[in-house]
């Protein structure tokens, strides 16, 4: 580190300081202590900052590593042909152009979940960076009958790895997240990202994607059952729009006083609202 004093981050990732020392020695022909040496590395230190902004998936470190030092060598094959400063600029136009042809790592999707596709190489801290994410994604809310089938699907918005196992969990009459309390339940091992339940009960289905050392993802649907049929409901839903129905038809009606009218129909809504 002695050796490039205030080196941009970027620039150490690839290689250790004693490398580009002596590339410097072999570009210059001096030794550290000429002020000729101390300028190489003053011209690649500035030649680096540009680097800062570099940004590549995790799969990628390796190929930028490549790129990098391929252009550093440029740098010393032109020793002597070009100025030090001419052959750095071409260097770094070099690694645009090949960095431009790299696949770009795919973005975050918002709101939960690890995405390991999505993970990140940041040369100007030297690291690797994950998306900002929790594990756990809000509750859904989900509406049903007592006596109605529903269908659960553990979607997940972003790629997973083939084969990676789901588990559905559940726990009764709470709207909860806590792992703690919910207890495994048998899926279908041909659909596994998705579940059937019958005559749903309140509570809380989680499905969690991944091992249980290893989550991806956690999601919660809270289920809000009501008494009754789904079948009275539809049946109440065809009378009102009978009822509507009836009152917008425009053909003309039998003559029937104002008075009339207006207690024939109210005497309907009273009906239905009993109903």
């Amino acid at each position: 580190m002695s050796c490039l004093p205030g080196v941009h981050p970027c620039l150490l990732c690839f290689g250790p300081p004693l490398q580009r020392a002596r590339l410097c020695r072999d570009i210059t022909g001096v030794f550290v202590d000429n002020p000729k040496h101390k300028q190489c590395l003053e011209a690649l230190v500035e030649a680096a900052k540009p680097l800062a902004s570099i940004t590549v998936g995790s799969g990628q470190r390796e190929e930028l590593r490549e790129i990098v030092m391929d252009a550093l060598y440029s740098v010393e094959e032109k020793s002597g042909k070009k100025s030090l400063k001419e052959s750095l600029q071409e260097a770094v136009n070099t690694i645009w152009a090949k960095l431009s042809r790299l696949e770009k790592a795919p973005a975050c999707i918002p709101p939960c979940g690890f995405q390991p596709a999505a993970r990140v190489f940041r040369c100007a801290s030297c690291s690797f960076g994950d998306c900002q994410f929790g594990l756990d994604c809000p509750v859904q809310d989900l509406w049903t009958y007592t006596d109605e089938t529903i269908v659960l699907r553990c979607s997940v918005p972003f790629p997973v790895p083939t084969g990676v196992p789901v588990t559905w969990m559940f726990v009764p009459n709470l709207r909860t997240q806590d792992m703690s309390l919910f207890k495994e339940v048998k899926g279908d091992p041909e659909k596994p990202f998705s579940l059937t339940i019958e005559e749903p009960a309140p509570g809380t289905v989680a499905c969690r994607v991944g091992e249980p050392s290893k989550p991806i993802i956690r999601k919660f649907f809270y289920l809000n059952v009501s008494e009754g049929s789904v079948e009275e409901e539809k049946g109440l839903q065809a009378v009102f729009g009978t009822v509507l129905h009836w009152v917008d038809d425009k053909t003309p009606l039998p003559h029937i006083p104002a008075m009339g009218l207006a207690l024939a129909v109210g005497s309907m809504v009273f009906v239905l609202l009993l109903v």
